[in-house]
């Protein structure tokens, strides 16, 4: 008989695949809460972490985050520029994609550091009272489900 993935125990005679789900979508909500209240997305984080991180053009943005065409980063950066969380040329406004200039600010900077609290605390509730050694099993346990799946990426 085939195995359907499903096991009666503490989680119930749920599968796998119902939790890895439920919990994807639990915690993107959460982490999209975050986004919202600070009005952004999660892309707008993304853009800013690269920023902050040495990006200096929104070709070097877009490469780092693999955004190309209608996908390009400008937006998300031109808004970050807009609330002076990051300083540089106008990028809509006519200078060329591949110009550097880009830095964060101290506003954002500060803006950086709420987001990653906030994040953070999620996180954090994310595994309260999940046993240290139960998380690392749980993590291990992920990533030979992702091997056998076909996943070959170092951990």
């Amino acid at each position: 008989m085939a195995s359907t993935g499903a096991f009666a125990g503490p989680g119930g005679a749920r599968s796998l695949g119902y939790w890895l789900e439920l919990v994807d979508g639990l915690a993107a909500d959460a982490l999209a809460r975050v986004y919202d209240d600070a009005g952004l997305t999660r892309r707008h984080w993304q853009v800013l972490a690269v920023v902050r991180d040495g990006a200096s053009s929104p070709a070097q943005v877009d490469a780092l985050l693999g955004a190309s065409g209608a996908a390009t980063t400008v937006p998300q950066l031109e808004d970050l520029r807009a609330r002076g969380w990051v300083a540089g040329p106008a990028y809509l406004e006519g200078a060329p994609a591949d110009v550097g200039g880009l830095a964060v600010t101290v506003a954002g900077e500060e803006a950086y550091a709420e987001l990653q609290a906030g994040l953070g605390e999620v996180r954090t509730s994310m595994t309260r009272g999940v046993a240290a050694r139960d998380h690392e099993v749980t993590v291990l346990t992920l990533q030979q489900v992702a091997r056998n799946l076909g996943w070959v990426g170092e951990a």
